[in-house]
């Protein structure tokens, strides 16, 4: 029997689109990659380490609104907390750049 072009694949893209967000010490931010499970994200991550990032803190699937972004290329912004300034309310985003606004100068 022949699959046609609508037959799911579950060995290939469905598995291989699970994307990571791997978090270092000291580095604000996180590192992306495209895993079966946390363990190998961290194995594929610390592939990727550079000096000075220190170990892996946590490696987190990324949520359904992170991977939307990955796939259009874009930057993922996400605290080890989960928070995003890139989603939220128009108040949430307003306290952010508020936050990053008051430490600027030190940057």
């Amino acid at each position: 029997m022949a699959l046609g072009p609508m037959a799911l694949d579950l060995q290939g893209p469905a598995i291989a689109d699970m994307y990571y967000l791997v978090f270092w010490e000291r580095r604000s931010t996180a590192t992306v990659v495209n895993a079966r499970d946390a363990a190998q994200a961290r194995r594929l991550a610390a592939k990727q380490k550079k000096q000075g990032y220190g170990p892996i803190v946590s490696a987190q699937r990324a949520v359904a609104a992170d991977v939307a972004l990955i796939r259009k290329g874009s930057w993922v912004r996400r605290r080890r907390n989960g928070t995003s300034p890139q989603f939220g309310t128009a108040k949430q985003k307003a306290a952010a750049r508020r936050m990053r606004s008051a430490y600027r100068s030190w940057l």
